[in-house]
């Protein structure tokens, strides 16, 4: 016996009136949930600019996608998990920018963890970055 676990695309939508920029309000999601681990999480280009901030502890991601002219921002005490085990690829694609004051925590990936541009990864001087429990101990590559 096997099982197949077909996964969703959730893509940000934002603009949710009152909480047009939380990650955790389900109607700033096509799927009209906050994400969880089933979940191939993208954030497209938009033509107003309620991008997600994330302020909280979040719920694990399978796959994380930020176009280019996206944008994604973790606060001080935000944090992201995306843990690649369900996924077959990266854990981030990375075309937009994506501000790390936070955690973002990249785990269980069948590629490399990251995809795309690094050069739009601004990591601040509290930000962390890990994959499989190990902290990159690198400077900020993006610009303010």
């Amino acid at each position: 016996m096997f099982s197949i676990t077909a996964f969703a695309q959730n893509i940000w939508l934002g603009g949710a009136p009152g909480h047009e920029t939380d990650w955790m309000e389900a109607r700033n999601w096509s799927k009209q949930r906050v994400p969880g681990w089933e979940d191939n999480v993208v954030i497209p280009h938009l033509w107003h600019d309620s991008y997600p901030e994330i302020s909280t502890s979040v719920p694990a991601v399978a796959h994380l996608e930020v176009e280019g002219g996206a944008r994604l921002n973790i606060t001080g005490e935000g944090y992201l998990p995306i843990d690649g085990s369900s996924a077959n690829g990266h854990g981030l694609l990375l075309a937009g920018k994506i501000i790390i004051e936070g955690a973002l925590a990249i785990t269980n990936t069948a590629r490399e963890s990251i995809g795309g541009n690094l050069n739009n990864l601004d990591i601040r001087e509290s930000g962390r970055l890990t994959f499989d429990g190990q902290l990159m101990a690198y400077e900020s590559r993006g610009t303010n």
